[in-house]
């Protein structure tokens, strides 16, 4: 399949089919693809590309001062996980890591080693770090490894098929990092950002937080925040960031983040409104991170664009751009039902 233009919620293929597009491209266009606002903010920048830990742009260091807390920015979201997880060790001296099953954190081998999809780990299982504690997704962990420096978890879980906890979960694991002194760490690359009808999901609870996806407006840009006071601190190494990259902080991506910023707070109402569409439809999941039983081959030739989930890959997944208006959800809903 090959996209040959993306607008709003709609996406042409390049042999003319015209799609309704409850992907987002996996999540990240939240304002829609070619969002006006997005697009200005590009075309205004002087800078488009500075030296990542060495020198700012301008409007990175404004992105960097309307994020809610001090943040260590990425490139991908398996970036700010790596840097969360990174942050635990340096923090805590501890290298153990209590994850859980059916997550997904990324594909990089730190960020794999903590997934829950066991077809992902094996082919590089030799090579992946830890250790690592597996519990199930959902149920109190009991008390902590001696050796655990973090908790990582999702608010909800993403591509394993919107996975909701029980209420309480994540208090619960609050309780059981504070008794041991290991770092919570959210990953809400998926599910932040108003994915879900919140902005930063677990923010109350967490000691950092990671976001991605929807942050750069469609180009690659992600931050863990630092809810604990003092973590960003642990990466005072010496002269030079231990952890970066080319991109860091790339300019068009701040500019981008900076609009999310500000547009994506004014849509949060909207957001639980359409996902309690999609709820009364049979769909899982909270806010517009939802999914059912289907199959996306099905769904493309009915013209709705959702990409496959779950362990197994039977249930389909719909992560439309928030600005998904009521006739194109209905529209869907009714293609798919």
């Amino acid at each position: 399949m090959i996209w040959a233009r993306a607008e709003g919620c709609r996406v042409t293929l390049a042999d003319g089919r015209v799609l309704l597009d409850l992907t987002g491209g996996f999540g990240v266009a939240a304002l829609g693809h070619r969002n006006p606002r997005i697009l200005k903010a590009w075309r205004e920048q002087e800078v488009v590309h500075a030296l990542g830990d060495l020198a700012d742009a301008e409007v990175t260091l404004r992105l960097r001062e309307a994020l809610p807390r001090p943040a260590k920015l990425g490139v991908t979201g398996e970036d700010a996980v790596e840097i969360a997880l990174r942050t635990a060790l340096l923090a805590t001296g501890r290298p153990g890591i209590v994850a859980f099953d059916g997550a997904y954190h990324g594909s990089g081998l730190l960020a794999l080693a903590v997934t829950g999809f066991e077809q992902f780990r094996e082919p590089f299982a030799p090579w992946l770090p830890g250790p690592v504690h597996r519990f199930v997704y959902g149920q109190d962990p009991g008390p902590l490894p001696e050796d655990a420096g973090c908790v990582i978890v999702e608010p909800v879980q993403g591509r394993s098929g919107s996975r909701v906890p029980p209420e309480g979960f994540l208090e619960t694991l609050r309780r059981r990092c504070d008794e041991t002194g290991a770092l919570l760490v959210i990953d809400a690359v998926f599910a932040g950002l108003g994915r879900v009808g919140e902005m930063w999901p677990g923010e109350e609870l967490a000691d950092v937080l990671c976001v991605g996806k929807a942050l750069g407006g469609g180009l690659p840009l992600s931050a863990a925040l630092f809810y604990r006071d003092g973590l960003e601190e642990t990466w005072q190494l010496g002269p030079e960031d231990v952890y970066t990259h080319t991109h860091v902080g790339n300019p068009l991506a701040c500019a981008a983040g900076l609009v999310v910023l500000e547009e994506v707070p004014r849509m949060l109402d909207r957001v639980r409104e359409a996902g309690e569409c999609f709820a009364q439809a049979g769909w899982r999941g909270r806010g517009l991170l939802r999914a059912r039983e289907g199959d996306a081959e099905k769904a493309l030739e009915r013209g709705v664009l959702v990409v496959p989930a779950g362990l197994d890959g039977s249930l389909i997944q719909a992560t439309p751009p928030l600005t998904i208006t009521d006739a194109e959800l209905e529209e869907a809903l009714d293609k798919l039902s």
